[in-house]
């Protein structure tokens, strides 16, 4: 089975933004993990908020607010470290407060980094969501975005169990709540401006990641990604039914 960073295109610097709902943040650490075992010294992070990492997800967590003294403490690290998570502050037993959208940058650039991931938009453990209007908080200068989805939402009723900000939804594919989430409609969704490509940079390349792969039938995944593909921006569609087991549905 390939793994992720292998069916990504990645450029020379990534700067990697993951948003959406479904494994946002096992994505993350398992990204930098893949990239750590090519030698890559990689940087994990949040513009929003994330829990303290695992001990197998990270080589080393640094919580600093001063931009000076955390990439000191990054360059110094690295000879020890392949991964290195980052957060300014804590918020509140078992939260860190993530980074100003331009930080992300400044430590690909400044700090020994050969990739940074963030972890860009929180999404309550629901398995679909659409952005208010502050969200996603997208770093500056970010080239490959990952839009993240549970396929158990696919067939579902849109409502609290399932999507995030359900409204949201409503309001950028034209349903209402209590409707179907069809492919259809999560194509469109997925697809939009105003959905999960907001605040991307058209210069970034996009891939939606869909995760729980079995939960939902594969007609309907093949129906979604068609959809998807031939959007009028390009979305690369990937799946994954078990944590890094990442796949193309041909």
């Amino acid at each position: 089975m390939p793994l992720l960073n292998e069916l990504i295109k990645l450029p020379d610097k990534p700067l990697i933004a993951i948003i959406g709902a479904g494994g946002k943040t096992t994505t993350m650490y398992t990204l930098a993990g893949e990239l750590a075992q090519q030698g890559k010294h990689v940087i994990t992070t949040t513009t929003t908020q994330i829990f303290y990492p695992e001990p197998a997800e990270t080589d080393l967590l640094i919580i600093e607010s001063n931009s000076d003294t955390l990439l000191k403490t990054i360059e110094e690290s690295w000879p020890q470290c392949h991964r290195i998570t980052v957060a300014e502050r804590i918020l509140r037993a078992g939260k860190l407060g993530g980074l100003q959208p331009e930080q992300p940058y400044e430590l690909l650039m400044n700090s020994g980094a050969h990739v940074v991931i963030v972890e860009a938009d929180g999404a309550r453990h629901r398995m679909i969501k659409a952005p208010a209007e502050h969200e996603p908080v997208i770093p500056s200068h970010t080239n490959v975005a990952l839009l993240l989805m549970s396929a158990a939402a696919i067939n579902k009723p849109l409502d609290e169990n399932t999507a995030h900000r359900p409204e949201f939804i409503a309001s950028v594919t034209g349903i209402r709540v209590g409707d179907v989430l069809s492919p259809a409609v999560i194509a469109k969704l997925m697809t939009s401006e105003q959905g999960a490509l907001k605040h991307i940079p058209q210069t970034a390349s996009a891939y939606l990641l869909i995760t729980h792969a079995s939960t939902a039938p594969n007609t309907a995944l093949r129906e979604l990604a068609e959809l998807v593909q031939h959007a009028t921006r390009k979305v690369g569609v990937l799946y994954s039914d078990q944590p890094a087991e990442w796949f193309v549905n041909e």
